[in-house]
């Protein structure tokens, strides 16, 4: 990919912008079968991006005790229009921190959570991050194109195609 070399503080904007923008992910969690099981999430990121995503969800839900027997989750990000990709790994806890539920609420869980803020079942996901790893191509066709033409006339891989980025926290 790209010959840039981010600084780590450059790394970790981008890819909080690169979370910001996208908004849904797959929360990976590990069932009783020893098998990974993903599911679309909302995250709730706090601002400024720290290195740790909340995701709501219900007491009752299947996440709950996948995430208690096994806490080692994977999150991936992705905008096939804007081609950007992120791979998140991390540790999840189950938090029922009443004060940390009514800060990130807003008002579209209410479709989950019809009680609101203080609904009883209502539980966050926190996954602190260990690792992070984002690509951020350049997205128009034309780009794709010079590339392609570039790599088929040289014989060589395109090399400019954007930013292949790994960050450990």
């Amino acid at each position: 990919m790209s010959d840039s070399n981010p600084t780590r503080a450059e790394a970790l904007e981008t890819l909080s912008d690169l979370i910001h923008d996208i908004r849904i992910a797959m929360l990976t969690t590990i069932d009783p079968d020893g098998l990974p099981w993903s599911r679309p999430m909302a995250v709730q990121q706090s601002d400024p991006f720290d290195g740790t995503l909340w995701f709501f969800t219900g007491a009752d839900s299947d996440k709950v005790p996948h995430i208690e027997a096994r806490p080692e989750v994977g999150v991936v990000f992705a905008q096939p229009d804007d081609q950007a990709y992120v791979t998140l790994a991390g540790r999840a806890t189950i938090s029922n921190d009443r004060a940390k539920i009514a800060e990130l609420w807003s008002e579209p869980l209410r479709a989950w959570f019809t009680d609101g803020p203080d609904d009883p079942q209502i539980r966050l996901i926190q996954v602190d991050l260990d690792r992070a790893e984002y690509w951020d191509s350049p997205s128009s066709a034309v780009m794709y194109a010079l590339s392609y033409v570039k790599a088929v006339v040289t014989g060589e891989p395109a090399t400019d195609t954007g930013e292949d980025v790994q960050i450990s926290f």
